[in-house]
């Protein structure tokens, strides 16, 4: 084994466990509770503009990690919600995708009568610009749900 070896064996190895650690960040948006309604929103921006938040509200209960003010292009972030009650959650983030006068309308709706992303929408001037996929892992009471904005 010569000198180069040596050295980088170790930065190998500690590249590997920082990048464990920042997956192990990323994952965890905080503590969900287990005796009520919930809602695990990952949003994924895919376009290379600044998201800026307009708007987030709960039909009840509350955010316990809310949107970013900002999310960067081609990264991602994780919402929660929680409502004590299993009667339903709706959980809305608006951001606006800059210089296009578009808003991106992430909507989470968590009820006995299912899970949906109804009301998840691209509007304004540019909207046709732009696509939002949904895919609903869980549902009722945890929903977990993954929104993806790209360029069409």
């Amino acid at each position: 084994m010569n000198t180069k070896t040596l050295i980088a064996t170790p930065l190998i190895g500690l590249a590997v466990i920082g990048a464990g650690i920042g997956a192990a960040g990323i994952a965890s948006a905080g503590t969900l509770p287990t005796n009520g309604n919930t809602i695990a929103m990952t949003i994924y921006n895919s376009t290379d503009q600044t998201m800026t938040l307009t708007g987030d509200y709960t039909s009840a209960g509350d955010f316990i990690a809310g949107p970013q003010e900002t999310l960067a292009p081609h990264s991602s972030e994780i919402v929660t919600a929680a409502v004590d009650n299993f009667g339903g959650l709706t959980a809305v983030v608006n951001y606006g995708v800059p210089d296009t006068n578009t808003i991106v309308t992430f909507q989470a709706n968590n009820s006995a009568q299912g899970a949906t992303t109804d009301g998840t929408t691209v509007g304004g001037v540019h909207a046709r610009r732009y696509d939002v996929s949904t895919t609903i892992d869980t549902g009722v009471p945890t929903m977990n749900v993954a929104y993806t904005i790209a360029p069409n």
